[in-house]
């Protein structure tokens, strides 16, 4: 292959107009799991549904303890925690030095020396 100009063939790797996958297009996994969602939709109410409707109910009578505890219940499918991220750093801990060059502005040369 020669190096630097055009390549032999226009195809021959690169980005090319209409490649890859459409965006939007459904992989295999996500239609399996909109099709598991769409069936248990239609067999009846979902269990984060009935457990919303009940919390409701229950707020509306003013019991707000209960509602309370029902929310405890419900708020995990409704606002999931964000993860944590955990920064290791192996057996040897990372040491960082600083030290300040010499002649870090370039004018080492210009500068007086000791007997001047």
């Amino acid at each position: 292959m020669p190096s630097g100009g055009p390549r032999p063939c226009p195809n021959n790797g690169g980005k090319r107009p209409g490649a890859g996958r459409k965006p939007g297009s459904a992989t295999q996994r996500t239609e399996k799991t909109s099709e598991i969602a769409r069936a248990a939709a239609a067999d009846g109410p979902l269990p984060l549904q009935i457990l919303l409707d009940v919390m409701r109910a229950y707020y509306a009578a003013g019991e707000y303890a209960k509602a309370a505890a029902i929310a405890r219940d419900a708020a995990p499918y409704e606002h999931p925690r964000k993860s944590t991220v955990a920064v290791e750093g192996g057996d040897k801990p990372l040491e960082i030095k600083l030290t300040r060059d010499p002649d870090f502005y370039r004018n080492a040369d210009r500068l007086a020396t000791n007997g001047a």
